[in-house]
């Protein structure tokens, strides 16, 4: 059976996440908020020689004042990557994220999630299931979506992770990925072709109980390691809930 499912996980399923739920980011043009301990200039006093042979991936320039991160250590000119951390706080490069990335998913969203022992989950039985339920109203465009003043579809959506601690993690970082708006997004949908609706934002979920990835479901031993791996793609991880 699920580990102690009464306890530990109900303090995560029963929870109702919307749009207005406060989060610690700044809403500054930045979208993000960065540590300056994370971006230096480079404090080498003779860095017009060090950098003379480098380019700026960004520019496709030489670097001019160089400016380098601190986790990843690549360079770029500090006006270029200024520049772009206003648009998307990681490295164009790795992919390193800086600060706090929040997405553009309609803030009128509604997040729940319970336990379902009678549902099993092919690879995790006798665990039941977590089961996640997604809704969006319809709604206007805002100027952070493809068709500003437009209007856009809603949508409902449920997903499926097993009841272990690894799927009790996952639902955390969940939670954390939809507070931050990072789950869904306004554009085309790729399974209907329709244009202007709320979709899936890279963050790939179980919609099927079975039919293996074929069909969105289980059983595949990798899922769960896979979408750790995408929020952390989108800077969600437990180390960064931790630091909030």
């Amino acid at each position: 059976m699920a580990e102690n499912s009464s306890d530990v996980i109900e303090s995560l399923v029963n929870l109702k996440i919307t749009g207005d739920d406060e989060m610690d980011v700044s809403n500054s043009d930045d979208k993000s908020k960065q540590k300056k301990d994370d971006i230096s200039d480079d404090d080498n006093p003779d860095k017009s020689s060090a950098f003379a042979d480098e380019d700026c991936v960004i520019c496709l320039d030489k670097l001019t004042d160089a400016k380098t991160l601190k986790k990843c250590s690549h360079s770029f000119c500090t006006l270029c990557i200024d520049q772009h951390f206003k648009n998307t706080p990681h490295c164009p490069v790795c992919f390193t994220v800086y600060g706090i990335k929040t997405g553009n998913q309609p803030k009128d969203g509604y997040m729940d999630a319970k336990v379902n022992q009678k549902i099993q989950l092919p690879g995790y039985e006798g665990h039941g299931a977590i089961v996640l339920y997604y809704s969006f109203f319809d709604g206007i465009q805002t100027e952070e979506h493809p068709n500003p003043g437009r209007p856009y579809f809603g949508t409902n959506r449920t997903a499926y992770l097993p009841n272990t601690s690894e799927g009790q993690k996952v639902l955390r970082l969940l939670k954390e990925a939809f507070k931050r708006r990072l789950v869904f997004t306004v554009g085309s949908s790729r399974t209907t072709g329709c244009d202007n609706v709320v979709t899936w934002n890279d963050i790939h979920h179980k919609t099927n109980t079975c039919g293996g990835t074929e069909e969105f479901g289980y059983p595949d031993s990798t899922y769960l390691r896979r979408v750790q791996e995408e929020l952390a793609a989108h800077g969600v991880t437990e180390e960064s809930i931790l630091q909030n």
